[in-house]
């Protein structure tokens, strides 16, 4: 199936990029793929400032551990096909930049994992909740 896939990929690449030179000149072609290599580099030179501003996000709990991951995933991966020279290989790293769409591949073709977050009982207004620790003695023999 990942033939397949990759056939398809290869196909889409080649007319897209065809297209492309007809309109813009090989030239043209050129310098597009020397820009996006560059942006490229510099997307993952720096990605730990949206690892950190993800993590923060996840701390707010405004996103879930998986959509953090899966997000940093799809933005490693945009700007490596924004590297690899080609056209519809730029399409789709640009794509993989952005969040929505980003969660939007990662639901359609990541298998779904349970992540266990903690309940914020403060939602509940709950004041009963009696915090308790539970010691096991062991005895001496």
């Amino acid at each position: 199936m990942g033939l397949i896939y990759f056939l398809v990929y290869l196909f889409l690449e080649i007319i897209f990029s065809y297209e492309f030179m007809k309109i813009f000149t090989p030239l043209g072609f050129f310098i597009e793929t020397l820009i996006t290599a560059i942006a490229g580099v510099y997307i993952i030179k720096n990605i730990h400032f949206s690892l950190n501003e993800g993590m923060m996000k996840v701390l707010r709990r405004e996103i879930s551990e998986e959509e953090f991951i899966s997000i940093g995933i799809f933005k490693f991966i945009g700007a490596i096909l924004l590297i690899i020279p080609g056209f519809f290989s730029d399409i789709l790293g640009v794509l993989f930049l952005f969040e929505p769409f980003a969660r939007w591949i990662a639901k359609k073709f990541l298998p779904s994992q349970t992540i266990y977050t903690h309940k914020n009982y403060n939602d509940n207004n709950n004041d009963e909740i009696i915090d308790v620790e539970i010691i096991e003695e062991i005895p001496r023999k």
